[in-house]
């Protein structure tokens, strides 16, 4: 008996509702103004801009190209077994987010991952008004051409009405978007959060462009300028060589913790802890006895 085929399964196959490769059509009446990215990045200075490119380019070096879809196929005579995997990427993804969301760089950080693992369809949803100049500066910057302006209930809908399914769900607020997120678990959508702005330390502010950084962090950054360091950083900002040793020197101690080290030059560039191109695929396995 030779070994089963695994279904074709394609990233727009399957489901029923929204036709494949598009938003419910109600959500067209809460698109957002297409001059106002444009407006936004126009406003944006020329170093901030700047900033942000780098840390695209930085995001791509780092996570490189992932194949659109592979099929593997393992056979293991001794043991009796195959098994086939399918891995493709997801058929939709949505980065939600609030109107104080001010973190250019982290809210690139988001989109960026979906892009490299060639989710066909990528919406932004800003919740409860119109996004900030910075948001809508990086959206613009990472090619998310689809972003509305939704209320909460809406949001659940439309990740209620978006078919096919699965798709993938990030959010990021500070507890206002909680409803989305019990209804993607509902809905068995994977969802990402980032919750509260990450704790950062910069021991020398002299080293970095505090302009560009706040572009980059928003209000995370406010609270690295205070005189209390938080006890275990996300991020350490340091000097390139400190950075270097950072990586190289196992030290142990709350600066020390498994904290992403950035030197001037990166000051537009994040990466969300455990968000990748990966979250934004899915694999499906197979197995069965050898005849």
């Amino acid at each position: 008996m030779p070994i089963p085929e695994t279904a074709d399964i394609h990233p727009d196959a399957g489901g029923t509702g929204t036709p494949a490769g598009r938003w419910p059509e109600w959500t067209e009446k809460h698109r957002l103004d297409d001059t106002l990215p444009a407006q936004a990045y126009e406003a944006a200075s020329p170093q901030c801009r700047t900033a942000l490119k780098s840390g695209l380019a930085l995001a791509f070096m780092h996570f490189g190209a992932c194949p659109g879809r592979t099929h593997e196929t393992l056979q293991d005579p001794r043991r009796g077994y195959w098994r086939q995997m399918e891995t493709f990427p997801a058929p939709w993804a949505i980065a939600a987010f609030t109107p104080d969301y001010t973190a250019a760089a982290r809210l690139a950080a988001a989109c960026v991952p979906a892009h490299l693992a060639g989710v066909p369809l990528l919406g932004a949803v800003c919740v409860g008004g119109a996004p900030s100049g910075q948001a809508l500066t990086a959206l613009d910057l990472s090619g998310v051409e689809d972003i509305f302006v939704l209320d909460t209930a809406s949001l659940c809908a439309l990740l209620e009405e978006s078919q096919p399914g699965p798709g993938r769900l990030v959010l990021l607020h500070e507890g206002e978007l909680d409803s989305a997120r019990r209804t993607s678990r509902a809905l068995s959508i994977p969802c990402y959060e980032e919750r509260r702005p990450p704790n950062l330390v910069l021991p020398d502010r002299s080293a970095f462009d505090i302009e560009l950084l706040s572009f980059a962090q928003g209000k995370a950054l406010e609270q690295a300028l205070e005189p209390a360091s938080p006890v275990t950083p996300a991020a350490l900002y340091l000097s390139s060589e400190a950075a270097q040793g950072h990586c190289r020197h196992h030290r142990h101690g709350p600066h020390h913790a498994d904290s992403l080290a950035l030197s001037p030059g990166c000051e537009g560039f994040w990466l969300h802890a455990g968000l990748t191109p990966d979250f934004f695929r899915v694999s499906r396995m197979a197995f069965g006895p050898l005849p």
